[in-house]
Protein backbone atom coordinates (compact mmCIF):
# COMPACT_ATOMS: atom_id res chain seq x y z
CA UNK A 1 0.00 0.00 0.00
CA UNK A 2 0.79 3.71 -0.40
CA UNK A 3 0.66 6.43 2.22
CA UNK A 4 -1.83 7.36 0.82
CA UNK A 5 -4.25 3.98 0.95
CA UNK A 6 -2.93 3.59 4.52
CA UNK A 7 -3.96 7.33 5.05
CA UNK A 8 -7.38 6.01 3.87
CA UNK A 9 -7.38 2.13 5.67
CA UNK A 10 -6.41 3.47 9.32
CA UNK A 11 -7.58 6.94 9.25
CA UNK A 12 -4.62 8.35 10.24
CA UNK A 13 -2.92 11.59 8.66
CA UNK A 14 -0.06 11.19 6.74
CA UNK A 15 2.25 13.32 9.56
CA UNK A 16 1.02 10.12 11.91
CA UNK A 17 1.91 7.51 10.04
CA UNK A 18 5.62 9.10 9.59
CA UNK A 19 5.45 9.96 13.23
CA UNK A 20 4.89 5.97 13.81
CA UNK A 21 7.24 5.02 11.29
CA UNK A 22 9.85 7.11 13.44
CA UNK A 23 9.44 6.03 16.34
CA UNK A 24 10.08 2.63 15.19
CA UNK A 25 6.41 0.84 15.28
CA UNK A 26 6.12 0.01 11.63
CA UNK A 27 9.13 -0.68 9.43
CA UNK A 28 7.60 -0.46 5.80
CA UNK A 29 9.44 -1.80 2.81
CA UNK A 30 11.28 0.35 0.13
CA UNK A 31 11.10 0.00 -3.01
CA UNK A 32 13.96 0.45 -5.91
CA UNK A 33 13.00 4.35 -6.16
CA UNK A 34 12.92 4.66 -2.48
CA UNK A 35 8.85 5.09 -1.99
CA UNK A 36 7.62 3.47 0.64
CA UNK A 37 5.69 -0.10 0.63
CA UNK A 38 3.19 -0.52 3.28
CA UNK A 39 2.07 -3.96 4.01
CA UNK A 40 -1.25 -4.79 5.76
CA UNK A 41 0.95 -6.18 8.79
CA UNK A 42 2.18 -2.35 8.89
CA UNK A 43 -1.82 -1.44 8.85
CA UNK A 44 -2.80 -3.38 11.78
CA UNK A 45 0.15 -2.21 13.78
CA UNK A 46 -1.39 1.53 13.52
CA UNK A 47 -4.79 0.58 14.23
CA UNK A 48 -3.76 -0.94 17.57
CA UNK A 49 -1.80 2.02 17.80
CA UNK A 50 -4.64 4.07 16.95
CA UNK A 51 -7.02 2.44 19.55
CA UNK A 52 -4.56 2.43 22.48
CA UNK A 53 -3.73 5.94 21.68
CA UNK A 54 -7.50 6.84 21.84
CA UNK A 55 -7.34 5.56 25.79
CA UNK A 56 -4.42 7.83 26.55
CA UNK A 57 -1.75 4.31 26.57
CA UNK A 58 1.77 6.47 26.46
CA UNK A 59 3.66 5.96 23.58
CA UNK A 60 6.08 4.37 25.53
CA UNK A 61 4.46 1.46 26.76
CA UNK A 62 3.37 0.58 23.18
CA UNK A 63 6.82 0.82 21.96
CA UNK A 64 7.50 -1.62 24.60
CA UNK A 65 4.87 -3.61 23.24
CA UNK A 66 5.79 -3.98 19.50
CA UNK A 67 9.30 -5.15 21.15
CA UNK A 68 7.88 -7.68 22.55
CA UNK A 69 9.13 -6.46 26.13
CA UNK A 70 5.91 -6.07 27.33
CA UNK A 71 2.77 -8.01 27.53
CA UNK A 72 -1.34 -6.04 27.06
CA UNK A 73 -2.66 -6.93 30.21
CA UNK A 74 0.09 -5.65 32.52
CA UNK A 75 0.13 -2.05 30.03
CA UNK A 76 -3.75 -1.85 30.32
CA UNK A 77 -2.99 -2.82 34.26
CA UNK A 78 -0.46 -0.24 34.59
CA UNK A 79 -2.75 2.15 32.45
CA UNK A 80 -5.93 1.79 34.41
CA UNK A 81 -3.96 2.74 38.08
CA UNK A 82 -2.94 6.42 36.24
CA UNK A 83 -6.41 6.70 35.52
CA UNK A 84 -8.12 5.83 38.86
CA UNK A 85 -5.32 8.08 40.13
CA UNK A 86 -6.05 11.00 37.75
CA UNK A 87 -10.06 10.41 38.44
CA UNK A 88 -9.12 10.98 42.27
CA UNK A 89 -7.51 14.06 41.33
CA UNK A 90 -10.07 15.41 39.11
CA UNK A 91 -12.88 14.73 41.58
CA UNK A 92 -10.81 16.86 43.90
CA UNK A 93 -9.79 19.08 42.05
CA UNK A 94 -13.45 19.91 40.67
CA UNK A 95 -14.66 19.56 44.49
CA UNK A 96 -12.26 22.44 45.48
CA UNK A 97 -12.92 24.85 42.07
CA UNK A 98 -16.62 24.40 43.51
CA UNK A 99 -15.69 26.06 47.07
CA UNK A 100 -13.57 28.38 45.70
CA UNK A 101 -16.03 29.91 43.40
CA UNK A 102 -18.77 29.46 46.42
CA UNK A 103 -16.41 31.27 48.75
CA UNK A 104 -16.47 34.39 46.44
CA UNK A 105 -12.42 34.04 45.55
CA UNK A 106 -10.56 36.41 44.06
CA UNK A 107 -7.30 35.92 42.00
CA UNK A 108 -5.84 38.88 44.15
CA UNK A 109 -6.42 38.15 47.28
CA UNK A 110 -6.45 34.33 46.59
CA UNK A 111 -5.16 32.50 50.18
CA UNK A 112 -2.68 29.53 48.57
CA UNK A 113 -2.29 27.97 51.80
CA UNK A 114 -5.50 27.22 52.76
CA UNK A 115 -6.69 25.90 49.82
CA UNK A 116 -3.80 24.01 48.86
CA UNK A 117 -3.97 22.18 52.65
CA UNK A 118 -7.50 20.84 51.24
CA UNK A 119 -6.14 19.85 48.17
CA UNK A 120 -2.74 17.88 49.24
CA UNK A 121 -4.81 15.97 51.74
CA UNK A 122 -5.89 13.78 49.02
CA UNK A 123 -2.48 12.53 48.95
CA UNK A 124 -3.50 9.67 51.18
CA UNK A 125 -6.43 8.49 48.55
CA UNK A 126 -4.43 8.58 45.66
CA UNK A 127 -1.56 6.64 47.74
CA UNK A 128 -4.47 4.17 48.25
CA UNK A 129 -5.38 3.46 44.92
CA UNK A 130 -2.35 1.85 43.58
CA UNK A 131 -1.61 -1.96 44.41
CA UNK A 132 0.01 -3.00 47.45
CA UNK A 133 4.15 -2.79 47.12
CA UNK A 134 5.63 -6.64 47.83
CA UNK A 135 8.15 -7.41 50.11
CA UNK A 136 9.89 -10.81 49.22
CA UNK A 137 13.19 -10.89 50.51
CA UNK A 138 12.95 -14.42 50.13
CA UNK A 139 12.87 -14.52 46.96
CA UNK A 140 15.27 -12.29 46.18
CA UNK A 141 17.68 -14.47 47.81
CA UNK A 142 16.73 -17.31 45.83
CA UNK A 143 16.93 -15.59 42.87
CA UNK A 144 20.27 -14.64 43.85
CA UNK A 145 21.53 -18.06 44.53
CA UNK A 146 20.00 -19.13 40.97
CA UNK A 147 21.74 -16.29 39.16
CA UNK A 148 25.28 -17.62 41.10
CA UNK A 149 25.00 -20.85 40.01
CA UNK A 150 24.22 -19.81 36.31
CA UNK A 151 27.78 -17.78 35.90
CA UNK A 152 29.05 -20.42 37.98
CA UNK A 153 28.33 -22.81 35.21
CA UNK A 154 29.45 -20.92 32.74
CA UNK A 155 32.37 -20.60 33.96
CA UNK A 156 33.02 -24.32 34.94
CA UNK A 157 32.01 -25.13 31.16
CA UNK A 158 34.76 -22.54 29.95
CA UNK A 159 37.16 -24.12 31.78
CA UNK A 160 36.60 -27.95 31.29
CA UNK A 161 39.16 -28.24 29.06
CA UNK A 162 42.03 -27.33 31.46
CA UNK A 163 43.34 -28.80 34.34
CA UNK A 164 43.42 -27.95 38.16
CA UNK A 165 40.21 -25.69 37.24
CA UNK A 166 38.24 -25.80 40.40
CA UNK A 167 40.51 -23.24 42.44
CA UNK A 168 40.34 -20.84 39.82
CA UNK A 169 36.44 -20.86 39.26
CA UNK A 170 34.78 -19.64 42.31
CA UNK A 171 37.30 -16.22 41.36
CA UNK A 172 35.89 -16.23 37.56
CA UNK A 173 32.45 -16.72 38.66
CA UNK A 174 32.63 -13.79 40.85
CA UNK A 175 34.11 -11.64 37.52
CA UNK A 176 31.61 -12.98 35.25
CA UNK A 177 28.85 -11.50 37.53
CA UNK A 178 30.78 -8.71 37.80
CA UNK A 179 30.25 -8.53 33.87
CA UNK A 180 27.42 -10.30 33.01
CA UNK A 181 24.71 -9.24 35.80
CA UNK A 182 25.35 -5.67 34.97
CA UNK A 183 24.56 -6.65 31.15
CA UNK A 184 21.66 -8.18 31.70
CA UNK A 185 19.60 -5.39 33.99
CA UNK A 186 20.97 -2.86 31.24
CA UNK A 187 19.43 -4.57 28.40
CA UNK A 188 16.81 -6.48 29.86
CA UNK A 189 15.60 -5.19 33.71
CA UNK A 190 16.20 -8.43 34.88
CA UNK A 191 18.52 -12.10 35.09
CA UNK A 192 17.86 -15.72 34.54
CA UNK A 193 17.14 -15.71 38.76
CA UNK A 194 14.85 -13.19 38.69
CA UNK A 195 13.09 -13.99 35.90
CA UNK A 196 12.18 -17.09 37.24
CA UNK A 197 10.86 -15.66 40.50
CA UNK A 198 9.45 -12.40 38.27
CA UNK A 199 11.57 -9.67 39.61
CA UNK A 200 12.83 -6.49 37.65
CA UNK A 201 14.88 -4.16 38.82
CA UNK A 202 14.79 -0.71 37.64
CA UNK A 203 16.14 3.09 38.56
CA UNK A 204 13.32 5.32 40.45
CA UNK A 205 12.21 6.58 36.98
CA UNK A 206 10.94 3.21 36.17
CA UNK A 207 14.03 2.66 33.38
CA UNK A 208 16.78 -0.12 32.87
CA UNK A 209 19.56 0.89 34.97
CA UNK A 210 22.61 1.76 32.67
CA UNK A 211 25.72 -0.43 32.40
CA UNK A 212 27.69 1.75 34.97
CA UNK A 213 25.24 1.89 37.40
CA UNK A 214 24.29 -2.25 36.88
CA UNK A 215 28.29 -2.25 37.79
CA UNK A 216 28.43 -0.54 41.10
CA UNK A 217 25.15 -2.33 42.21
CA UNK A 218 26.54 -5.73 41.62
CA UNK A 219 29.83 -5.23 43.23
CA UNK A 220 27.55 -3.42 46.41
CA UNK A 221 26.10 -6.76 46.43
CA UNK A 222 29.14 -8.92 46.29
CA UNK A 223 30.70 -6.86 48.79
CA UNK A 224 28.10 -5.71 51.07
CA UNK A 225 25.66 -8.49 50.63
CA UNK A 226 27.74 -11.47 50.21
CA UNK A 227 31.31 -10.72 51.57
CA UNK A 228 33.34 -11.92 48.45
CA UNK A 229 31.38 -15.52 48.99
CA UNK A 230 34.21 -15.74 51.80
CA UNK A 231 32.65 -19.38 53.87
CA UNK A 232 30.89 -18.54 57.04
CA UNK A 233 31.52 -14.92 56.43
CA UNK A 234 29.13 -14.90 53.62
CA UNK A 235 26.16 -16.32 55.14
CA UNK A 236 26.47 -14.31 58.24
CA UNK A 237 26.34 -11.23 55.92
CA UNK A 238 22.97 -12.84 53.88
CA UNK A 239 21.38 -13.70 56.91
CA UNK A 240 21.91 -9.73 58.01
CA UNK A 241 20.42 -8.84 54.14
CA UNK A 242 17.61 -10.70 54.56
CA UNK A 243 16.74 -9.42 58.20
CA UNK A 244 16.97 -6.21 56.63
CA UNK A 245 15.05 -6.68 54.08
CA UNK A 246 12.14 -8.36 56.02
CA UNK A 247 12.03 -5.33 57.98
CA UNK A 248 11.30 -3.40 54.79
CA UNK A 249 14.59 -1.50 55.27
CA UNK A 250 16.01 -0.50 51.82
CA UNK A 251 19.38 -2.20 51.42
CA UNK A 252 23.06 -0.32 50.44
CA UNK A 253 22.69 -1.51 46.75
CA UNK A 254 19.02 -0.05 46.02
CA UNK A 255 19.64 3.27 47.04
CA UNK A 256 19.48 3.98 43.12
CA UNK A 257 17.48 1.17 42.15
CA UNK A 258 13.70 -0.36 42.20
CA UNK A 259 12.57 -3.91 42.79
CA UNK A 260 9.12 -4.52 41.04
CA UNK A 261 7.22 -8.05 41.40
CA UNK A 262 5.41 -9.76 39.01
CA UNK A 263 3.22 -11.82 41.36
CA UNK A 264 3.80 -13.33 44.47
CA UNK A 265 2.60 -17.14 43.30
CA UNK A 266 4.06 -20.33 44.66
CA UNK A 267 4.60 -22.09 41.54
CA UNK A 268 7.57 -20.47 40.53
CA UNK A 269 9.58 -21.92 43.15
CA UNK A 270 8.52 -25.42 41.09
CA UNK A 271 10.31 -23.59 38.16
CA UNK A 272 13.47 -22.70 40.67
CA UNK A 273 13.64 -26.12 41.05
CA UNK A 274 14.09 -27.07 37.88
CA UNK A 275 15.97 -24.21 36.57
CA UNK A 276 18.61 -25.04 39.42
CA UNK A 277 18.78 -28.91 38.37
CA UNK A 278 19.11 -27.87 34.93
CA UNK A 279 22.38 -25.34 35.75
CA UNK A 280 23.54 -28.82 37.82
CA UNK A 281 23.33 -30.86 34.81
CA UNK A 282 24.84 -28.76 32.85
CA UNK A 283 27.86 -28.27 35.09
CA UNK A 284 28.03 -32.03 35.76
CA UNK A 285 28.01 -33.08 31.83
CA UNK A 286 29.03 -29.96 30.12
CA UNK A 287 31.89 -28.68 32.87
CA UNK A 288 33.48 -31.85 33.68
Amino acid sequence: MTIKEMEEKCGMSRTNIRFYESEGLIRPARRENGYRVYSEEDAAVLMKVKLLRLMDVPLEEIRTMCAGEAELAQVLERHLERLRAQQVKQQRSGELARQMLDDGADFAGLDAHTYLARLEGGEEALNMDVKPKLNLPWRRYWARCLDYAFYNTLVSVALRDFRNQTMYVPVLTMLAMLVLEPLLLHLFGTTLGKTVFGIRVTDREGARLDFNTGVERTWTVMWEGEALRIPLVCQYFQYKSLDLAEKEIPLSWEEDSELTYTDDKNWRYVLFAAAYAGLIWADVMLGG
